[in-house]
């Protein structure tokens, strides 16, 4: 990818001077150099000059789109896991402060019976 020429919607043309991914550096005619997001940047921001290279660097994209998505639905999932394990807990701890309360009753019932619960 160094040396490919490119084309920026708000920099224009120049050409990349470093390009170690998850980022590329690119020196416009204007002089300026800018890093970028790569493959993310292209084809919202930045176009390659060459048709091979731009549909490589868009293929990129779409994998790393791929990999977010399925990211991101994994940590939904743990998200999800973590939620359903913490209602299991809250049901156990109620359930646990039922059983709890019902000896309770029933031992004031016994004490109240002279030993005799019902």
């Amino acid at each position: 990818m160094v040396g490919e020429a490119v084309a920026h919607v708000r920099f224009g043309k120049g050409s990349v001077i470093s390009f170690e991914p998850p980022r590329i550096v690119i020196a416009f005619d204007n002089g300026e150099e800018k890093t970028f997001a790569y493959p993310q940047s292209v084809g919202r921001f930045i176009r390659f000059e060459r048709d091979e290279v731009q549909q490589r660097a868009e293929q990129d994209r779409s994998r790393a789109e791929i990999i977010g998505q399925e990211l991101e639905m994994a940590r939904l999932q743990e998200k999800r896991r973590q939620a359903e394990e913490a209602d299991r807990l809250r049901i156990e701890s109620l359930r646990e402060k039922k059983v709890a309360a019902a000896k309770r009753t029933a031992a004031m019932r016994k004490t109240k019976t002279g030993g005799n619960a019902e």
